[in-house]
């Protein structure tokens, strides 16, 4: 993943433009909406940019449906590659879990666990850009999206009571 750092240095532009707006379509602090569009970034890069930003002239539309499963704790230890793919999707599932009130939590929880199936149908709607449709992939997105909500169900009411209280003591 040669190209990760730098497309995740790119996402913090818009990162840091929009992350009020969408902090308050949230109905979440600003951090909240921080962390989804530099999540959603981290995802883009990893899923959808051509390995050295070059597009593959003769790519082949093919998706590998083969031996999806949920990965053991083994393989998430161990496996490097494997850590990214999950990793980039946990910043998501927290944001969402932190969404201001329930229903726009649940919407957007929905949104974060749908977010794996739609990068796959992306890569394989557009084999040019060399990255391949794997369903292990959209399982390892789901895993990522589950770990960062249930993180984000958990610090959801310690942090939300440090903002309560940092915002009373001003």
């Amino acid at each position: 993943m040669p190209m990760f750092w730098p497309g995740l240095l790119l996402s913090l532009v818009p990162a840091a433009l929009l992350n009020r707006p969408v902090g308050r379509l949230l109905r979440a602090h600003w951090a909240v909406g921080f962390l989804l569009l530099l999540g959603l970034g981290g995802v883009i890069t990893v899923a959808l940019v051509p390995d050295a930003w070059q597009l593959s002239a003769d790519a082949v539309r093919h998706c590998n449906v083969v031996g999806g499963r949920p990965r053991s704790p083994h393989e998430l230890l161990t496996v490097r590659h494997v850590d990214l793919k999950v990793a980039v999707f946990v910043p998501i599932g927290l944001a969402a879990a932190l969404a201001g009130t329930r229903p726009r939590a649940v919407v957007a929880l929905v949104g974060a666990a749908a977010l794996p199936f739609a990068v796959s149908a992306v890569q394989y709607a557009m084999p040019v850009i060399g990255q391949a449709c794997d369903v292990q992939d959209v399982w390892d997105g789901v895993l990522g999206v589950g770990l960062g909500a249930l993180a984000g169900l958990l610090a959801g009411p310690v942090l939300r009571a440090t903002v309560r209280s940092v915002g009373a003591a001003r």
